[in-house]
């Protein structure tokens, strides 16, 4: 085994870009670390991008005690890099750093730094310093900070939400969260502070969100290390920010990894390849709800109490699979179902659906029409862990259409172990299934990061996603083998 030694990953949405900059410092390592790229994305007509998966896959390459440096070129690339620690395990990706030094020079400054031995702290500051000289020898000096951009203007994107009067009390906290105030700590958030008499209002660099309503506080897209600001207008507002305190301080729910204790290295052994009969789950696509006419005021009333009946009854479906959950594999997990059991719940959500019920002609075209633009709106956010959260509303939506319509529940799967294979499946749907029957899960959609693939992987089930034509190869009953080391589905 060689020298321990910091070794580096470079992301680049051009996977050419990449190659230049680990050309250019392969001069300079000498033979010294170890450095791969993780840039561009599969795809021959688009191909600049950056894949989280990829950059996940490139810091276990090169992992080694010392650690692993990350240094990434344009804004996005960062999001990118941020979700592959959440996929890495959790005492591996203690050990790596991302750096927010230019790419070119940064990466050729810590390329020396660590091929010389240097520590992760070190590798980091000579990063960081690399312009440093280029400044030098052109006479400048390095930029002053900028001062940050006055608060109480602009809310967030897509919202209106009306920033805090000047007597609002307020309370301040730096997010620890690995990975920010995603779906599960902001429904502990919003779970917590919504039953205080006060107005809450959260923000974010200037941007606001009303921190009772979990779409809103989840747009703000909060990230490790930003700071945020509750404040608090009312009879109780400083017992809600004392509550407030109380939870970031516990972590809104998730455990805060520390970087003490020792750390035990060991070698990952690959999944064993399953074989089984593949079981088709056919999903009934939902329908495209016409708008009807005009509606008299008694069937208005008639298909609003159907709809209250059917939102009320999904909600406590969800909340008693969250209970199930959490006693199967734990609150973090049963997280996945308190946050849309809050979805469902929230007020504005279901008066926004009961008010168009007059204009779209019944519940279901209404709750169709409303949900489908909140599935938009997440799958048009930037961050890549948020934006597959449109599956969960997804989820959410075919419930209670289900409940509205009396659809009949599917069909049961087999009584003997199985292989599920399917365009994709909900959250709600693989936490009702019997893990000791289900072998392996093959999809043609899906995403590493949806909520399906991380239950999957917590009830211990093999799972690939996005495999190009599977619906039109496999049958019911045909025998599969289901190797998830290797990326591959194999048909008998």
């Amino acid at each position: 085994m060689g020298q321990a030694m910091v070794n580096l990953v470079v992301v680049s949405h051009s996977a050419k870009l990449a190659e230049g900059v680990a050309e250019l410092a392969g001069q300079m390592m000498q033979g010294g670390c170890r450095l791969v790229t993780a840039a561009g994305v599969d795809d021959e007509a688009h191909p600049i991008g950056t894949d989280a998966v990829k950059i996940m896959m490139a810091i276990e390459e090169v992992f080694d005690p010392s650690g692993v440096v990350v240094l990434m070129d344009l804004g996005s690339a960062l999001l990118s890099a941020e979700t592959a620690l959440e996929l890495l395990d959790p005492d591996m990706a203690r050990q790596v750093r991302l750096c927010a030094a230019p790419l070119v020079e940064g990466t050729l400054a810590a390329a020396v730094a660590a091929s010389n031995g240097a520590g992760l702290d070190q590798v980091i500051t000579d990063a960081m310093e690399a312009l440093a000289a280029k400044r030098a020898q052109l006479g400048e000096t390095a930029p002053a900070e900028k001062e940050a951009p006055p608060s109480g203007t602009a809310p967030a994107e897509g919202m209106a939400v009306t920033p805090p009067g000047d007597g609002a009390r307020r309370a301040v906290w730096r997010i620890e969260n690995p990975h920010g105030l995603h779906a599960r700590p902001a429904a502990r958030l919003v779970s917590v502070l919504s039953p205080f008499a006060a107005r809450l209002t959260l923000e974010k660099a200037g941007r606001f969100a009303d921190a009772t309503r979990i779409n809103q506080v989840a747009s703000l897209q909060v990230r490790q290390g930003d700071e945020i600001v509750l404040y608090a207008e009312g009879e109780q507002a400083e017992a809600a920010l004392a509550a407030f305190l109380h939870e970031a301080r516990t972590g809104f729910g998730e455990t805060i990894p520390t970087q003490e204790g020792d750390m035990l290295q060991g070698t990952t052994v690959a999944e064993t390849p399953v074989t089984a009969p593949a079981w088709r789950l056919t999903v009934s696509p939902i329908k495209q709800v016409q708008q009807s006419p005009a509606m008299t005021g008694d069937t208005v009333e008639q298909e609003q109490r159907r709809f209250a009946e059917a939102i009320d009854q999904a909600q406590r479906q969800l909340e008693q699979l969250a209970a199930a959950i959490s006693l199967r594999l734990g609150p973090r997990f049963a997280g996945i179902f308190e946050a849309q059991a809050m979805l469902l719940a929230d007020e504005g959500l279901r008066a926004a659906v009961a008010e168009k019920i007059p204009r779209f002609g019944s519940a279901s075209a209404a709750w169709e029409q409303e949900t489908a633009v909140m599935a938009a709106d997440y799958a048009s956010l930037q961050d890549e862990y948020l934006r597959v959260r449109e599956l969960d509303v997804r989820d959410m939506r075919a419930a209670v259409l289900a409940l509205i319509d009396k659809t009949p529940p599917p069909l049961p799967p087999p009584s003997e172990e199985y292989i599920l294979i399917a365009d994709e499946i909900f959250p709600s749907r693989l936490a009702s299934l019997d893990r000791v029957k289900v072998a392996g899960i093959a999809l043609a959609g899906g995403h590493p990061l949806s909520h399906t693939a991380i239950l999957a992987r917590a009830m211990g089930i093999p799972i690939l996603v996005g495999i190009t034509g599977l619906m039109d190869r496999v049958h019911d009953g045909q025998t599969v083998t289901l190797d998830s080391a290797r990326g591959i589905l194999r048909i008998s």
